[in-house]
C-alpha cells in the first residue's frame, strides 16, 4: 500500500460507511415496502404457499398459456424449459388452484390427456406450505444468531460471557423451535424481540469486532433480499437455502480480515488490512466466477439451481462492499480508539 494512499484512507475511512449505510437503509426500507404491500417480506412461491405446479412436455407457447387460462384463473403462471442448446423442451404451469381445477382446463386447451407420461404433477396444500416455510424461517434465524455466537465466542475476552451468550442462544433455539408459534403472536414477538435485543446488547458490549462480522452478515442478507425483492423472484425451498448458504460466504472473509488485524505483530493495521484484501477478494472472486459460470449453464433449465446461483451472486456481491468498506472501516476503528493512535 502506497504512502500516500494509506494517508488519504486514514484521513476518509469513516466517511466510506456513508455508502453501505444508505444501501443498507434503503433497502430495509423496500423490505418494510414489500411487507406492507404484499403481506410478508418475500414474494412466495408455490412451494410455500401451497398450490399446484404440473411440467408438462409441450411445445407449445407459455404466453398463449397464461394468457388463455388467466381467464379463467386469477393466479398462474407459465414458463419453459429448454435443453442445453436453448430449444423447449417443456412448459410449468404454475398455480394456487387445486390439481383437480387446473389439469380439467389445462386438458381442454391442449387438447390432450395428462397422465405420468407425458405430465407430472406436485401440489402442495396451504397448511403445509405454510409449516414448511415457518421451518425455513427458523432455520435461517437460528442459523444466523448461532453464527453470530461461534464468532463471538472466537473474538470475545471474557469466558464467562462467552458462556453465557452460548447459553441464550441455546433457550433462543428452543423457544424459537418449541414455543413460538404455540403462544399467541404478540407475547411471542415480544419474547423474541428480547431474546435479539439482550444478545445484541452483549455482543457490542464485549466485542466490538465481533458485532461488525455480524453487521455486515447482516447487510449482505437484507441487500440481496430488497434485491429479490425488487425483480420479483418468488423464493423457493431453494431460496431460502441459499440465504443460509450466504450467511457461511458473509463471514469468511470477515473473520480473515478481523483476525489479521487483532492478532497482527509488529506491523500497521493498514498493512493487515491490504493483505487481507488482496486474499479475501482472491477467494470472494473466486466463488463469484464459480457461481456465474454455473449459472450460465443451468439458466435455460429453468431448475432450482437458477435461483440459488442468482441469489448467491447478488449476496457475494453486497459481501465485496460490506466486507472491505464496512467491516474494514469498523475494524480500522476500533483498533485505533483502543490502541489510543497507535501504529496504523
Amino acid at each position: 500500500m502506497s504512502e500516500k494512499f494509506s494517508q488519504f484512507y486514514d484521513k476518509n475511512y469513516k466517511k466510506t460507511l456513508l455508502v453501505p449505510i444508505v444501501i443498507l437503509v434503503i433497502a430495509l426500507s423496500f423490505i418494510v415496502y414489500t411487507y406492507f404491500s404484499t403481506g410478508d417480506f418475500l414474494h412466495k412461491d408455490v412451494s410455500l404457499t401451497g398450490g399446484t405446479s404440473i411440467t408438462i412436455s409441450s411445445l407449445v407457447s407459455p404466453a398463449d398459456v397464461q394468457k388463455a387460462l388467466s381467464q379463467k384463473f386469477s393466479n398462474i403462471e407459465v414458463r419453459s424449459l429448454s435443453d442445453n442448446t436453448g430449444k423447449q423442451k417443456q412448459i410449468v404451469v404454475i398455480t394456487s388452484e387445486a390439481p383437480e381445477k387446473i389439469i380439467p382446463a389445462l386438458e381442454e386447451y391442449l387438447g390432450i390427456k395428462l397422465d405420468q407420461k407425458n405430465s407430472s404433477t406436485e401440489y402442495t396444500g396451504s397448511s403445509l406450505g405454510k409449516n414448511f416455510y415457518q421451518q425455513l424461517m427458523i432455520a435461517i434465524t437460528l442459523a444466523f444468531f448461532w453464527m453470530a455466537a461461534v464468532v463471538f465466542v472466537i473474538f470475545a475476552q471474557k469466558w464467562k460471557i462467552r458462556i453465557l451468550a452460548i447459553f441464550l442462544n441455546f433457550l433462543f433455539g428452543i423457544f424459537l423451535g418449541k414455543i413460538f408459534f404455540n403462544i399467541p403472536l404478540i407475547i411471542s414477538m415480544i419474547i423474541f424481540l428480547i431474546f435479539i435485543v439482550v444478545l445484541i446488547y452483549i455482543y457490542i458490549k464485549y466485542s466490538i469486532p465481533s458485532f461488525a462480522v455480524m453487521f455486515c452478515a447482516f447487510a449482505d442478507i437484507a441487500m440481496t433480499l430488497a434485491v429479490v425483492d425488487l425483480i420479483g423472484m418468488k423464493l423457493s425451498g431453494a431460496g431460502i437455502v441459499a440465504f443460509l448458504m450466504l450467511i457461511g460466504y458473509s463471514v469468511d472473509t470477515d473473520i480473515l480480515l478481523t483476525t489479521r488485524v487483532l492478532k497482527r505483530k509488529n506491523t500497521s493495521v493498514n498493512s493487515e488490512i491490504f493483505g487481507s484484501f488482496k486474499t479475501g477478494m482472491t477467494m470472494t472472486l473466486t466463488a463469484i466466477a464459480a457461481v456465474a459460470v454455473s449459472l450460465f449453464f443451468v439458466y435455460s433449465f429453468e431448475t432450482a439451481l437458477n435461483q440459488m446461483f442468482t441469489i448467491l451472486l447478488i449476496g457475494l456481491t453486497f459481501d465485496t462492499l460490506n466486507t472491505w468498506v464496512t467491516n474494514t472501516a469498523l475494524i480500522k476503528w476500533f483498533v485505533e480508539n483502543n490502541s489510543h493512535g497507535g501504529n496504523r
